[in-house]
């Protein structure tokens, strides 16, 4: 027995009206949303049959996917080739192959539609022979271009080098100046008189000349000046850090405890139960600050015998016995004899 429904592909429905279904209203008006989205692409791909379209490898045009209707499948837009990606290379590539021709022909049969638009949804074989020899001579172009650009990037490159370079050799120059003129200075520092320290010869000069990074473009070219004599003190740098700093993987200053206190135990930053608490108080930020019980003092203490328990809820009988049970329990209880005979010598 033959199945009553039938899948359209188009409406993505089931169906049993069969082939009057593709004269429907939704179905025609689904089928024309469609054609106009996928016509548009085509006509955007085969505006690049004769002046095809290079740019840079990307990630994001790479991945970029259109959906065939007729074949029902889904096609690579784009093609990349080495460090390029050709634009629309893939699509029109799709276009042009026979079994797409088929499946053009079978889906424009099956939706009743004029066979004057079959062309707008195909690429013959000529016009893809000729968008190839156009991309020929596209990619030596793209190719060339990329040269240039990487040449100029060089020349810019070995220009900076120069420059770092010439830099450098003049510090180098300027340092051995000022060495030479403190050497050259230091014999006459010593006939000075002898009042500085206990020896008759004076100061003795030593100069110490430090250079940190030369090799390096940016480096900074320090120096120092030492004096030694009988009766100088010497000041000097000290290694305030010995255990490191914090590009060595060394603990802070600021984390680090102080003289005769104890290490800092507890951890830095919020704990579980912080977080805990916190969304606790997030979920009742949700709720209606208007309900009942929501300024309750649940932490208070009351008294037991705030509310009177004499409900009783589990006993049998009236509920004048739980009360009097009750008030029995209370001491509070009087007999029901005195209060009638209260009342009947009343009357």
């Amino acid at each position: 027995m033959e199945d009553p429904y039938s899948f359209c592909e188009i409406c993505r429905i089931n169906h049993t009206s069969g082939k009057k279904h593709s004269f429907s209203s939704k179905h025609t008006a689904r089928l024309k949303t469609i054609l106009k989205k996928f016509g548009s692409k085509i006509s955007d791909s085969k505006k690049k049959l004769l002046n095809p379209v290079i740019s840079k490898a990307s990630s994001e045009l790479s991945a970029v996917n259109v959906w065939c209707y007729m074949c029902s499948v889904e096609v690579k837009r784009h093609v990349a080739d080495h460090h390029a990606i050709i634009m629309d290379a893939g699509l029109l590539e799709h276009l042009a192959t026979s079994e797409h021709a088929k499946k053009v022909h079978q889906f424009f049969w099956e939706n009743r539609l004029s066979k004057e638009q079959k062309k707008n949804y195909l690429v013959n074989e000529e016009g893809l022979d000729s968008f190839k020899e156009a991309l020929k001579n596209a990619l030596a172009c793209y190719e060339n271009e990329e040269e240039t650009q990487l040449k100029k990037q060089a020349m810019k490159i070995k220009a900076i080098e120069c420059t770092q370079t010439n830099v450098v050799n003049q510090k180098e120059d300027d340092l051995q100046i000022t060495t030479q003129s403190e050497q050259q200075s230091g014999p006459s520092s010593g006939h000075s008189s002898g009042s500085w320290g206990n020896s008759s010869s004076g100061i003795k000069p030593h100069s110490k000349v430090q250079t940190e990074g030369v090799s390096k473009p940016h480096s900074k070219v320090q120096t120092e000046g030492v004096v030694y004599s009988d009766g100088l003190t010497f000041i000097g740098r000290s290694n305030c850090l010995p255990d490191g700093n914090v590009h060595t993987g060394a603990v802070p200053p600021w984390l680090r405890a102080d003289d005769g206190e104890p290490t800092q135990t507890k951890p830095i930053g919020p704990t579980e139960q912080d977080f805990q608490e916190h969304l606790k108080k997030e979920r009742k930020r949700k709720l209606n600050p208007a309900r009942v019980g929501a300024n309750f003092d649940r932490t208070s203490t009351n008294n037991p015998d705030w509310m009177p328990s004499f409900g009783r809820v589990w006993n049998s009988g009236r509920r004048l016995q739980s009360k009097q049970q009750y008030q029995r329990e209370t001491g509070n209880w009087k007999k029901r004899k005195t209060m009638n005979g209260h009342h009947s010598g009343k009357y």
